[in-house]
């Protein structure tokens, strides 16, 4: 049954989109925050100065696959998820007193490489996003994270202020922004002030 219902959603939406002319654009919103006393996060960061760059230059929509490889009939844009990604970090570290600027001392570029979409069935039709994202420093370093998120498809609509593949792709840039916000050495290139 699930798979069946996960394929009707998925020929119900295609046949929206190709009946509309138009194409559903997957893309995050508004990132949750961090919360520094249960997740373990490292701060306050002051004195520190910080610029964040969004490196990815491809700013093309393409086309989101299942996880048999068959187009979803969606589009996403990693330009767009890495400014959303760059966007809250850039919240989490001023929360931290972070000072994030142009030309700062230290400088972390970003980049979303994947963005996948998996389906699957554990107490009802989950929607779920796995990105992955690299940052690399001016100094050299590099590292690549994963995020993962998922919600239920079964959440009525109207209870939640966005859309149920919204809050999944949310909630998989948080879990990146969490990853390195915890990460020690993301936080030795922060301290890296020259």
């Amino acid at each position: 049954m699930g798979k069946h219902l996960v394929s009707m959603i998925a020929v119900a939406l295609s046949l929206t989109s190709l009946t509309m002319g138009c194409t559903i654009k997957l893309a995050p919103s508004t990132i949750p925050r961090l919360d520094a006393k249960t997740e373990g996060l490292a701060g306050p960061f002051n004195n520190i100065s910080v610029t964040l760059v969004n490196v990815q230059a491809d700013d093309a929509n393409f086309s989101v696959k299942d996880a048999n490889g068959k187009n979803t009939g969606w589009v996403a844009n990693r330009r767009l998820w890495t400014e959303k990604l760059a966007e809250a970090l850039e919240t989490e570290l001023t929360a931290r007193q972070a000072k994030v600027v142009g030309g700062a001392p230290v400088t972390i570029s970003l980049k979303i490489t994947t963005v996948d979409y998996r389906a699957g069935r554990a107490g009802g039709y989950i929607i779920r996003f796995d990105v992955t994202a690299n940052a690399a420093s001016s100094s050299g370093w590099t590292k690549t994270y994963i995020g993962v998120g998922s919600t239920s498809a079964l959440v009525p609509a109207g209870v939640k202020k966005d859309s149920n593949w919204t809050r999944a792709a949310n909630a998989a840039i948080r879990d990146v922004v969490l990853a390195i916000m915890s990460d020690p050495e993301f936080i030795a290139e922060l301290r890296k002030q020259k």
